[in-house]
Parts: C-alpha cells; sequence; structure tokens
C-alpha cells in the first residue's frame, strides 16, 4: 500500500515559469483533494539546474516540453523515473494562461488517477484480515 504521496519533481528546458505554474495549480488542485490525496509537486526553475538532493526526493522527474525531456540527468537515482508531459509553450502561458491551465489540471487529474488505480490493485493482492 502507498505510505506517501508520489513526489513529482517539475521543470522546464529553462526557466521560463511553467513549472511553477504547474505547482500552483497542483497547490489549488488539493481543494478538491485528488491531487493532494496523491500528489506532491515542486517546480524546478531549469532542468539543468537540479540538484542531487532533488533527485533524490523525487519519484517522478517531470519535463514540461521535449526540450525540457531532452535535457534530463542521466545519473538519476533508481528511484527517480523520467515523466514527460507535452504541456503548451511558455508564450501560452502568458497569452492563453487557461489554456495552458487547462492542460496542466489534465495532466494532473491523469497521474492522480493512475496513482488511484495502483492503489486499488494493491490493496486487491493485500490478503483478507478477516479471513
Amino acid at each position: 500500500m502507498f505510505k506517501r504521496r508520489a513526489h513529482l519533481l517539475v521543470a522546464a528546458a529553462g526557466n521560463d515559469g511553467r513549472a511553477a505554474r504547474v505547482a500552483e495549480l497542483a497547490e489549488l488542485a488539493e481543494q478538491d483533494g485528488d491531487v493532494a490525496e496523491w500528489l506532491e509537486v515542486r517546480p524546478r526553475p531549469a532542468m539543468g539546474e537540479l540538484a542531487r538532493e532533488d533527485l533524490e526526493w523525487a519519484d517522478l522527474l517531470v519535463a514540461v516540453d521535449a526540450e525540457a525531456a531532452k535535457d534530463m540527468p542521466a545519473g538519476r537515482p533508481p528511484g527517480c523515473r523520467p515523466k514527460y508531459w507535452q504541456l503548451p509553450p511558455a508564450s501560452v502561458l502568458q497569452d492563453d494562461p487557461a489554456t495552458f491551465d487547462e492542460a496542466t489540471h489534465s495532466a494532473l487529474a491523469c497521474m492522480a488517477g493512475g496513482m488511484r488505480m495502483l492503489a486499488r490493485m494493491d490493496a486487491e493482492d493485500q490478503p483478507d484480515p478477516s479471513s
């Protein structure tokens, strides 16, 4: 059974504000409970600026675009898995924030839903203590 929320470390290739916005939206989503129950999100300004401590904390290192995915550090700890979200570019965050927010909400909901499903599968595999 899962003992804690999954740790998501989010970064873009450069400090364009998208990783910070993802973390803000995750905090706002805590009001509806699902994201808060399953995910803890931390932003980092840029993929190339990640410290070893960041990678050791993270269960998932989330790149917000293809460029960030290319910059993912190769020497990640075994418990830090790479993840790629194809979020809109930084220009969309500035010009049409609702579009960026919608794509981010969708990605967060998918991740939380996946965690919920894994927890259910894990619970089904546990022996019934009443038998």
